[in-house]
């Protein structure tokens, strides 16, 4: 079967960090053949640094010369309408890093072009392929906690990733810094609880960054019948991504990037059961530590773009759906603007 071929537009951090290097992994798989960027200088710099053939800073251009099966555009999300519409239009399936747009009207612009044109979408909601993530939701599905009854989200953002930086793009955002963070935590309760049918928001101001409107938020997104509560914090200067998912007959524990999960069980306060789920909450912690830890300090693991944008290439190769459809990108940017709506409201 021939290799796959793709060419990614937009040359800054998460194209270099996550995109660049998860093609690359998967050569057997896919041609990365170009790079395109408005800035050419930054473009030759990346793909120099990569190895990459050629550099563009016109898309058409680009895909004219190129011909690349897959487009991945890695620009700001003010620009993903346009350029995925573009790519497909000339026959082009796109992945499109979080958000997928916007607005609800944008994303409903890029699902009829892609049904127009024949062509799939990826939406980049990258945090569904942490490896506790999945298997927690391998897990509820087959009943393993009893019957689902909410979850909670706890992420940490360092202040200096966005918050400090006065010239960030996401900062101009609807509803600022959450614009970046914020599909995380909606895609990840999207996975549980869908449809969200409404959503409740406290924000708070902490530190003196005039261009940052909030940095900490608690947010509960409301379904048919669970909750998701969730906690966004940008005022430290840790990483975290910590999920508890609870059932009528357990609880999940997941660091999805300390890349473990624990099955919580205490059904009663009498002093042996509670010592016996320590005793097992704890022997379930040292085979994480065994099994995968080390796996993660020495870069074994696979990453989440690693798995999505192979994910990705093997349904464009052959013909089957894309794991993350342009419709799950759509839903995502609906409960994100009833946020930043709740948000501006106030």
């Amino acid at each position: 079967m021939p290799r796959v071929k793709a060419a990614i537009i937009g040359t800054g951090l998460i194209a270099g960090k996550k995109h660049i290097p998860a093609f690359l992994k998967h050569k057997s798989k896919v041609e990365l053949a170009a790079l395109c960027d408005l800035n050419q200088a930054a473009a030759q710099k990346v793909a120099s640094k990569f190895g990459i053939p050629r550099t563009y800073s016109d898309i058409g251009e680009m895909i004219e010369q190129e011909k690349p099966d897959i487009v991945d555009i890695c620009t700001p999300p003010q620009t993903h309408v346009k350029l995925a519409i573009e790519a497909m239009k000339r026959g082009c399936n796109v992945f499109i890093e979080k958000p997928m747009a916007l607005t609800v009207e944008e994303c409903d612009r890029i699902v009829d072009a892609s049904r127009s044109a024949g062509v799939k979408v990826c939406a980049g909601h990258s945090d569904l392929f942490y490896y506790p993530f999945m298997e927690a939701r391998e897990m509820v599905a087959r009943g393993a906690i009893g019957e689902f009854r909410g979850m909670r989200i706890f992420l940490s953002t360092p202040t200096n990733y966005m918050t400090s930086q006065e010239n960030h793009w996401a900062h101009k955002l609807p509803g600022g810094v959450i614009g970046e963070t914020g599909p995380h935590i909606v895609y990840m309760t999207l996975a549980f609880i869908n449809p969200v049918r409404r959503v409740s928001v406290d924000a708070m101001k902490i530190l003196d960054y005039p261009w940052s409107r909030y940095d900490d938020y608690r947010i509960n997104l409301i379904g048919d019948k669970a909750i998701s509560s969730v906690t966004l914090s940008y005022t430290t200067d840790q990483w975290a991504a910590r999920l508890d998912i609870l059932g009528s007959k357990g609880i999940l524990t997941l660091d999805l990037e300390g890349m473990y999960l624990i099955n919580n069980r205490r059904p009663t306060l009498k002093p042996v059961p509670v010592a016996l789920s320590l005793l097992s909450e704890s022997g379930q912690i040292v085979q994480n530590l065994l099994s995968k830890s080390m796996k993660v300090a020495t870069g074994r693991y696979d990453n989440t773009h690693d798995i999505l944008i192979e994910r990705f290439v093997d349904a464009v190769a052959n013909g089957t759906e894309s794991p993350v459809s342009a419709e799950e990108g759509r839903e995502a940017v609906r409960v994100l603007n009833m946020i930043v709506k709740s948000l501006e409201s106030d």
